[in-house]
């Protein structure tokens, strides 16, 4: 009986990373994902998403299929982006493109961040790595033209199903799930975190010495983040130590998930590909919301949506993010999905982008910004634009609460 092996890898002190710079890419990288044994669950976790598109402008994708892509998996790729781009808010195109191909008999898929990008205008952190996507979602601008931002290779010799609803079949690998997932890690769901190279006593992250969005709120149970270099040499034997202590977590900064932060999969032996860059699936087993990021991926399992801790870590690492209540926006009563106002980033550098519901744009109001003693530090009035800019580069850093009007408030953290 055999169990799939999903796997993808890439390759918070912010202070840490403040020095003076200009933008610059680096080349982003892609791991095979190799096939393990079956297994035969199946969980169709039904989401209605007919009604998630507001006036905010949620992600759009355009895939690129290459040669041989046949009809069915096209159907089934497809059906994975409108789950995404229903999901996230960008002003720029998602450009994914996607192969059918012939690779290693023991490979599912493999897929990628074509680049990513450091100390573009509006980073929230400077000297840390953004996929491109994310990237271009925060600075609002295409940043590498015509080329993809996303790659994603399928093992044409698969056993694969091509259904979108949510049924299964025998001894037969979802494709819809399998790119829901891969597309998550092209999104910024991965880590640089791996066994030194040189030597396996150690670990060691980043790409040309600096991290990824993803690394730098990898926190151990004592709530020491990992990059913290202060702490944890890079590399060091205590790296390892961690990335195999069965005991990591992210860090997310909305107060409501503190006492139960996400748990990231470090299994006491180190998995290439697995480990640092997917949830723990002790705690997220196969047949529950958030199993869609775990390591593993088995025949006959169906997962259609990403799940709220999903989300959650794509909304810390800088996604605006629709489905999720409560950790993009956050304001007494939910309001209903025409009337959402989006801020990103969060945390913030300088300016802060407030995506206006449409319904509001001609409306007269102002954007209120406190402190965390609640004394007004600035009035904003409302452009009539679909998006808002709000200045933060005067501001110390610290916790600021925004206010539009008398109809929701954001909590925002100034780097």
């Amino acid at each position: 009986m055999g169990k799939l092996k999903l796997c993808f890898l890439l390759s918070f002190i912010p202070f840490m990373y403040f020095k003076a710079a200009s933008q610059e890419m680096h080349e982003g990288i892609v791991v095979s994902c190799p096939i393990g044994e079956h297994s035969f669950t199946q969980v169709n976790l039904g989401h209605d998403l007919s009604n998630l598109r507001t006036a905010a402008n949620t992600a759009s994708f355009d895939v690129t299929y290459g040669s041989g892509f046949p009809s069915g998996a096209k159907t089934a790729f497809q059906a994975a982006v409108n789950v995404w781009s229903k999901v996230l808010v960008s002003r720029v195109p998602i450009k994914i493109s996607a192969k059918w191909e012939e690779v290693e008999s023991n490979t599912l898929a493999s897929s990628g961040a074509k680049n990513v990008y450091k100390n573009f205008s509006n980073s929230a952190v400077k000297n840390v790595w953004y996929p491109v996507s994310l990237a271009e979602a925060i600075k609002g601008e295409n940043l590498n033209g015509t080329d993809f931002d996303i790659t994603i290779s399928i093992n044409k010799n698969i056993n694969w199903s091509y259904l979108t609803d949510g049924n299964y079949e025998a001894f037969k690998y979802d494709l819809m799930t399998v790119v829901m997932h891969e597309i998550a890690h092209g999104l910024g769901f991965t880590s640089t975190f791996k066994l030194n190279e040189t030597n396996t006593s150690q670990a060691i992250w980043g790409l040309n010495g600096l991290p990824i969005i993803y690394d730098i709120f990898l926190q151990n149970s004592s709530g020491i983040l990992l990059t913290n270099d202060g702490t944890y040499g890079n590399p060091s034997t205590d790296l390892k130590k961690n990335l195999t202590s069965n005991a990591l977590y992210y860090k997310i900064t909305n107060e409501s998930d503190l006492q139960d932060l996400p748990k990231i999969f470090a299994p006491t032996t180190y998995v290439t590909g697995g480990s640092i860059s997917h949830l723990d699936e002790s705690k997220y087993p196969k047949g529950t919301i958030n199993s869609l990021m775990s390591p593993s991926i088995g025949s006959s399992e169906v997962n259609h949506f990403p799940g709220e801790v999903i989300l959650k870590v794509l909304n810390q690492i800088g996604w605006p993010v629709n489905f999720l209540s409560g950790a993009v926006v956050t304001s007494v009563e939910p309001p209903a999905n025409n009337e959402k106002f989006f801020v990103f980033p969060n945390p913030v550098n300088d300016i802060l982008n407030v995506i206006v519901p449409e319904k509001f744009i001609s409306e007269s109001f102002y954007f209120q910004v406190f402190d965390g003693s609640g004394v007004l530090q600035k009035k904003v009035l409302n452009s009539g634009q679909d998006t808002q800019k709000i200045d933060f580069s005067d501001f110390a850093p610290g916790l600021y609460y925004i206010k539009t009007g008398d109809l929701q408030s954001f909590r925002i953290i100034k780097n």
